[in-house]
Parts: structure tokens; C-alpha cells; sequence
């Protein structure tokens, strides 16, 4: 029964390791300051909330898959005033989709989310940039108003 009770406990740490290994996901925001980013700029988003099997970046923004597999992105975009801020899910160079803000008025804060499901390969890479509308994005991001932030997820290893 000791011999039957150890081989299950072993199998049981073997699979929580082999699952904890297989957790791909990370938060990532811009936690307090404004700035503007020209057209077609990566947005760096440098505060880590979590960031399992460390695969984002965020000294450049970019998330390296590592794996194939299904994975959702979802990001929120902030602004403040008069300005605009519109931005796209990259993934290997081509644009996925969009969002933003542009019809601001001068006293209001703005938010715009996406949240995109992709099929990619291991090794591509998949980052949040300006678009080319315009110049320059402004982004507003403070610790008790709205924040900019990316996340992504492995939803299916293939």
C-alpha cells in the first residue's frame, strides 16, 4: 500500500510540474505616466503583473511564442483631453486587428480594448504598436484612473 501510495504522489508532483511548466501567460501595464508615441511605434508596456514562463519583454514589448499553439491577446489603450491614441495586435509583421480613441473631448478620459484569438507559431513574435493614423498617440496611464495594459494567454498547445 506505501509502494502504491508513493508511486501515485509521485505522478501527481510529476503532472503539477509538467502543468506549471506548461503555463504560457502574462500581464503586463503601464502603470503611471503620459507619454506620445509617433506613428507605428511599439508600445512598451513595462510593468509585470505575471508573466509565466517569462516569454514577454518589457524592455522592448514583445512576446516571443513559444510554442504552436492558440493564444488570446487582449489589450487596453488610455488617453486623456484632446488626444487620441489608436493601436493593433502585431503578429509576425501583420497587422491582426485594431482599436483606439480619436473623437475625444477636452476633459474626458478614454479607453479603447481588443481582444484577439491567434493560431501562431513558436518563435513568431506578437507586440502592441501604433497605428499609422496620425501623430502623435498620447497615452495616459496613473495608479487611480484608467491604465494601459496587454495581456496574453496560450489558450491550446497544437
Amino acid at each position: 500500500m506505501e509502494a502504491s501510495l508513493s508511486v501515485l504522489e509521485s505522478t501527481i508532483n510529476n503532472i503539477s510540474a509538467d502543468k506549471k511548466e506548461d503555463a504560457v501567460m502574462f500581464f503586463a501595464i503601464i502603470k503611471s505616466r503620459n507619454f506620445n508615441l509617433e506613428m507605428e511605434s511599439t508600445v512598451v508596456f513595462d510593468t509585470i503583473v505575471i508573466n509565466e514562463g517569462s516569454h514577454y519583454n518589457n524592455y522592448d514589448g514583445v512576446f516571443v511564442v513559444p510554442r504552436d499553439g492558440l493564444y488570446l491577446f487582449s489589450w487596453t489603450v488610455s488617453s486623456y483631453g484632446a488626444s487620441f491614441v489608436m493601436t493593433e495586435l502585431v503578429v509576425d509583421d501583420e497587422v491582426i486587428t485594431s482599436t483606439g480613441e480619436r473623437d475625444a473631448d477636452s476633459i474626458s478620459y478614454m479607453s479603447a480594448s481588443m481582444t484577439a484569438i491567434c493560431r501562431i507559431k513558436k518563435d513568431v513574435h506578437a507586440w502592441i504598436r501604433t497605428t499609422g493614423y496620425s501623430s502623435p498617440h498620447y497615452f495616459y496611464s496613473h495608479d487611480n484612473n484608467p491604465r494601459t495594459s496587454f495581456l496574453g494567454l496560450l489558450v491550446r498547445a497544437e
